[in-house]
Parts: structure tokens; C-alpha cells; sequence
């Protein structure tokens, strides 16, 4: 925790922070530098209403599926942090396949046999590339056109809701039908 906490400090960016510890307690004087650009949060919050708002760049998450969706479909892009389970693989599907993300740069820390252990360097420089870099920029136009893709297929009468709605109908249809002859 005070490494993401020192590393979101070194990297001068604007951030919201939901830190889901009631025992951590940041180092000394951290508030104080980060007062005015870092909110942090201690409580449960709407991830997707967070990541809705306009001002968000960019999401540091362990990529686990709903983060990559909820993300991914507002069109912010991600720097993935990868701890376990089907994150890794979802870590590729979003950095080398649809483009709209970086992975920490794991040669900046220490690799310990349980793995990757990032430390504030690669945080911030994650965190920095990902709001200034030109690699950032273009996850972030990736990011945007992957969103716009995903609102449009669940706007009302576009592709997915027709969809859905013909389906809904076609099983009213046949269980209407299946009472009927009962």
C-alpha cells in the first residue's frame, strides 16, 4: 500500500484512490503533498460511475474480467497489475490485442518467487506513460473507440438490443404457444 501510495505521489497526476484497508495508514506527510489532486476512499464506491466521469484518464486494476469490462466499456483504458486467476490473460487481451491498455513494467522492481512485486518506480512510471506517454495516448484512443463501440451496441434499436428483444419475444412466442396446447 505505500508503495501504490508513494508511486501515485511520484507521478503527479490527478487520482482517486479506494483503498479497501481500515488498518493502512499512509506514510508520513503523504497527505499533505498529494492534499488537492488525491482523493482517497475508504468506504465502497461505484466503480462504474467513477469510471463513467469524464475527467477519469486512465485505471490501475488487477484486470479481473468485470474491471476490464466496466473500464473498457466507459473507454478508459487500463494499466494492469495482474495478480492471479484469469488476469493474465485478460492482461494480454487488453495490452497486445485490443491495444487499450499497458502492463507495469515488472524490470523496474523485484521479482520474488512468489512474483512480480511493483514498487513505487514502476507505479509511477506505469501511472505517467499511461497520462503523458504517447503509449498512453494511444491506449487512450483505443480506449475511447472501444467504448463508443460498446455503448453503441447497447443503445436502444442498434444491434444487441434488437437482439435481445427478438429473442425475449421469440421465447414469450413459444411459451405462449407450449401453454396453449397444454
Amino acid at each position: 500500500m505505500d508503495e501504490i501510495a508513494l508511486g501515485l505521489d511520484s507521478a503527479g497526476h490527478p487520482f482517486i484512490w479506494v483503498v479497501r484497508s481500515s488498518s493502512w495508514t499512509p506514510p508520513a506527510e503523504w497527505e499533505e503533498r498529494v492534499k488537492g489532486r488525491g482523493l482517497v476512499i475508504r468506504e465502497w464506491v461505484d466503480q462504474r460511475s467513477i469510471l463513467a466521469h469524464p475527467a477519469i484518464g486512465g485505471y490501475l486494476s488487477h484486470c479481473g474480467w468485470n474491471s476490464v469490462l466496466e473500464s473498457l466499456s466507459m473507454g478508459v483504458p487500463i494499466l494492469t497489475w495482474p495478480m492471479g486467476a484469469d488476469q493474465s490473460l485478460n492482461t494480454k487481451l487488453v495490452v497486445h490485442v485490443l491495444k487499450a491498455g499497458l502492463a507495469m513494467d515488472s524490470t523496474l522492481d523485484e521479482v520474488r518467487k512468489e512474483g512480480v512485486i511493483y514498487g513505487c518506480n514502476a507505479i509511477s512510471s506505469g501511472v505517467t506513460e499511461l497520462m503523458s506517454g504517447e503509449s498512453g495516448r494511444l491506449a487512450r484512443k483505443r480506449g475511447e473507440e472501444i467504448g463508443l463501440m460498446a455503448r453503441n451496441a447497447v443503445k436502444k434499436d442498434d444491434s444487441s438490443s434488437v437482439k435481445l428483444d427478438n429473442i425475449i419475444n421469440s421465447l414469450k412466442e413459444y411459451t405462449a404457444t407450449v401453454l396453449h396446447d397444454c
